[in-house]
């Protein structure tokens, strides 16, 4: 969907309320020891990358991008152009292969003239998940630039989104066991991006895919396109939050856009995992009641997400879906503001209870791959790689300016 301008409106309530909570809620709390949430510290591999590229001057700058069969020389490697994956106005994505051993990756393409430089923002973001170690996001392989013509990164290659995964199926929805796996980790993939410092802006299926085939990774989903990342705290990682400009333009789809994005305010950690909830009841249900609306039609969906909050709005929202935690996570996001620090653990508390609610074996097969057994990454997974050393070093670069600032 194109990036268009919203209304301004009010903004949401934002108080953490503990007044009227469930036993379920309850059980998290003896469980877990529920701190306060407010202050808790924290196939096509890129189509929707090169799609999100602003148009500008289209036939002039494909003239400037690779053909296949064309030889792309780095400072360390050359690279044979195989096919292009997708494109946009000023950028492309290819299937590309080293020629030193023949092994196959992915280059992202961007013109030498383009107003942002997305693929600058890739690197920020990428550097640090790599630091953090994070299983979800791409290992950059290599970079360089072709005069007067193009930049590139060449990057791990992964298999196909979970749109298509979602499509591809009769039903149009993943069976509840994949739901919530994909869930799981696809948040933690989001939790990773704040935990660098970076807000995505533009969660979506089409921005989530697997690994390839042929790979230990077949069942790791990895977060994809950056072009709209916003670093939301200072120019370092010891700072504090950026303050929130007075109105923001819209970024993000209309479809799973947040309430706030949709308003024109200033985005935050809370509005990735409104966007996320909506991907995961979609793929869960097969469809969201707004999904006949177009890009432009912003007020009317704004109206669905707002009605959806109670009542029978509400059932036909979360129609085939774990209701009752669901709506928890729902509500819960409703109660927090822009500063808020959301509670990861509480959301992944609600996964796990519904898996659990439901009978799910944490080893079934995925929906593409129903000939074995689970083995993508877990929260357990997650907990372990939670290092402070990483944290520090993670503080170290940014302050060094390696890790930068995002608009």
């Amino acid at each position: 969907m194109c990036l268009q301008d919203a209304d301004m409106s009010g903004h949401p309530s934002s108080s953490d309320s503990s007044r009227g909570r469930s036993s379920f809620e309850a059980s998290y709390d003896s469980s877990f020891g529920r701190k306060n949430r407010e202050e808790t510290a924290s196939a096509s591999i890129f189509r929707s990358s090169a799609l999100n590229i602003a148009m500008s001057s289209e036939d002039g700058q494909a003239s400037k991008l690779p053909t296949p069969g064309e030889n792309i020389q780095s400072k360390r490697h050359s690279y044979e152009i195989i096919k292009m994956l997708g494109k946009g106005g000023f950028g492309a994505v290819y299937q590309v292969k080293r020629g030193k051993d023949e092994e196959m990756f992915a280059m992202k393409c961007e013109t030498n003239d383009v107003k942002k430089a997305v693929l600058t923002m890739d690197c920020k973001v990428l550097r640090g998940a790599n630091i953090i170690q994070s299983p979800h996001f791409c290992t950059v392989q290599d970079r360089g630039k072709i005069s007067d013509r193009f930049r590139f990164l060449i990057m791990k290659l992964v298999g196909r989104n979970l749109w298509d995964l979602r499509m591809e199926r009769d039903s149009q929805s993943f069976t509840l066991s994949t739901s919530l796996k994909c869930a799981e980790q696809s948040l933690m993939s989001i939790e990773d991006l704040h935990r660098i410092g970076f807000l995505h802006r533009d969660i979506k299926p089409g921005n989530f895919a697997i690994g390839c085939q042929n790979s230990k990774e077949y069942h790791t989903i990895f977060m994809l396109d950056f072009g709209l990342c916003r670093k939301f705290i200072g120019d370092n990682l010891n700072k504090d939050l950026r303050m929130p400009r007075t109105t923001a333009p819209f970024r993000g789809t209309t479809r799973y856009a947040a309430i706030a994005a949709l308003r024109q305010m200033e985005q935050s950690r809370k509005d990735d995992i409104e966007a996320w909830l909506y991907m995961v009841v979609e793929w869960t249900s097969a469809a969201l009641p707004w999904r006949k609306l177009k890009g432009a039609d912003k007020e009317e969906v704004l109206r669905w997400k707002e009605d959806v909050r109670s009542g029978d709005a509400l059932e036909d929202f979360l129609t085939d879906c774990p209701k009752r935690e669901f709506q928890t996570i729902m509500t819960y996001l409703d109660t927090l503001a822009y500063q808020s620090i959301p509670d990861y653990n509480y959301l992944y508390y609600c996964l796990h209870h519904a898996m659990k609610a439901n009978s799910i074996d944490p080893h079934e097969p995925l929906d593409w791959d129903p000939e074995h057994k689970y083995h993508g990454p877990t929260k357990l997974d997650r907990d372990k790689r939670m290092d402070p050393k990483m944290d520090a070093k993670l503080k170290d670069e940014a302050n060094a300016g390696e890790v930068g600032h995002g608009k």
